[in-house]
């Protein structure tokens, strides 16, 4: 059973013996002890990387609560313009009767009364209604 060894100059001048597996040792020491301020750098933009990662995932989830509202507003401001559009097209519908009827009455133009003074006074008389 024999070891290997490898002789290795130290910086004291003297010349030590160690073993191939101590070698590998002190290399990724000195790997480390070299690169200590490139790795610590590393570690750091990998943190900072996180970082962004979860203020990332917080905006969008805002944002996709935020579309969630945003959608539910249109479609209520839908609703209403439709019942708003509704209700005038019923109005219109109810001056275009009335109308209808006044004019078949008023053939002769016995009422002293004009389409349009007709029209303006039903109209009023509606938008007081609602």
């Amino acid at each position: 059973m024999s070891k290997d060894f490898e002789v290795v100059e130290s910086r004291r001048g003297k010349v030590a013996n160690t073993s191939s597996s101590g070698t590998v040792n002190n290399k990724l020491q000195d790997a480390l002890a070299d690169n200590m301020g490139n790795i610590i750098e590393l570690a750091k933009d990998i943190t900072d990387i996180n970082r962004m990662k979860v203020q990332s995932d917080a905006i969008l989830a805002k944002m996709a609560e935020d579309r969630k509202m945003l959608i539910t507003e249109a479609e209520a401001y839908v609703l209403r313009k439709n019942v708003d559009t509704k209700n005038t097209v019923d109005k219109m519908r109810v001056v275009q009767d009335l109308l209808r009827d006044f004019y078949t009455y008023n053939k002769n133009g016995s009422s002293n009364l004009t389409g349009e003074e007709f029209t303006k006074v039903i109209s009023d008389i509606l938008n007081t209604m609602e």
